[in-house]
């Protein structure tokens, strides 16, 4: 029994290192499922994270396993009672497929597929589950303690490299959305044509969020319309309703705060729904532009799919209004100061008797 435990504990060590040594996300997710299959002499291995909701596991990565039986269909937690029990944070095994089906979401392909028993380890990052992972035997067959220990503490090394991993992809992505906006900040500032400046800033948007459409909104004078001052990406007929009434939009960014709209067409935050369906829009993330203190119009950028817009995304948004509301201070500014420069010059001249005596 010590010899095997040692022997788990070298493979584990092993596998430790070349986790090290993975140079991304996939890889890391490949090297788990194949090390299941390779050390446990196993048929195959499966990896799902979960979704942003926590209701469905994504399917991340595969080994030994046929398209076939991949293209199944989504997990569905509540659908799963496999996934649903190890995702309390305990191995479950199934040791007879045939005879334990209701465990399973597609007992019918699994049987296809010759599989015989299965195991499923939850992947965890603290007392937090991310996923899960499988393995698929060939053969009906019990799990020693043993292998389930070594299972677990590889979900647990997997669970501890696939967060690093995530952590690393997100600060890459943000260094290049940082490098993007000091580029725009760079662009947008370079002009004082107000109108230059309110392009820059809604094609910026499109770019750095990668979104179907922009619009740039700003106050009247008398605070009581935002009037549409530049677009991109949306249609004639949606940008045909022109100005809107303050009232109308979202309340959290008239209050100062981004609004993060998932489902724009029920969400009741959101006025207008049906030319947003009509536009084919489905998500929103809206931001204030904010100018001393005061809010002088609204930046939105829309998408076509469901999307849960991140919170580096919302921290993007925010920035590049910030910029775009300098730029727009600052070709105010310059308009007034070159407007009263002309005034005065005309001013002196009117004061000027040119046919008077020297």
């Amino acid at each position: 029994m010590e010899n095997v435990e040692l022997q788990y504990c070298w493979m584990l060590h092993e596998i430790a290192k070349s986790l090290g040594m993975a140079e991304n996300l996939q890889a890391i997710l490949n090297l788990i499922v194949k090390s299941v299959v390779d050390n446990l002499g196993l048929k195959a291995s499966s990896i799902r994270l979960l979704d942003k909701d926590k209701k469905t596991l994504k399917l991340e990565a595969a080994y030994g396993l046929s398209d076939e039986y991949l293209r199944k269909g989504p997990v569905e937690i509540d659908k799963s009672p496999i996934d649903k029990e190890a995702l309390k944070g305990k191995p479950v095994v199934i040791k007879e497929v045939d005879k334990d089906s209701r465990m399973l979401q597609y007992p019918d392909e699994a049987r296809k597929e010759g599989i015989a028993s299965m195991v499923c380890i939850p992947l965890m990052i603290k007392d937090e589950v991310i996923g899960s992972l499988r393995g698929y035997s060939s053969k009906t067959r019990e799990f020693s303690s043993v292998e389930l220990t070594f299972l677990t503490a590889l979900g647990n090394l997997g669970a501890i490299a696939i967060e690093n991993a995530r952590l690393n992809e997100r600060l890459i992505k943000k260094a290049e959305v940082m490098k993007k906006l000091l580029n725009i900040a760079e662009a947008v500032t370079s002009t004082l044509n107000k109108k230059e400046v309110l392009e820059r800033v809604v094609k910026a948007a499109i770019e750095v969020l990668n979104a179907k459409g922009c619009s740039l909104r700003l106050m009247d004078e008398n605070k009581e319309r935002l009037e549409l001052v530049s677009s991109i990406g949306l249609s004639p007929q949606y940008l045909a309703k022109g100005a809107i009434r303050v009232s109308e939009e979202i309340k959290d960014v008239i209050e100062g705060k981004p609004a993060v709209i998932y489902n724009a067409l029920v969400d009741e935050r959101v006025y207008d729904k049906e030319s947003l369906k009509r536009e084919g829009i489905k998500s929103i993330l809206a931001v204030p532009i904010i100018v001393k203190n005061k809010i002088i119009g609204v930046l939105k950028v829309y998408d076509q799919n469901y999307r849960k817009y991140e919170d580096d995304e919302v921290e993007a948004l925010n920035l590049l209004a910030s910029i775009g509301g300098i730029a727009i201070e600052n070709a105010r500014l310059y308009k007034l100061a070159l407007t009263n420069w002309q005034e005065a010059v005309k001013s002196l001249w009117e004061k000027i008797d040119v046919w008077g005596p020297p």
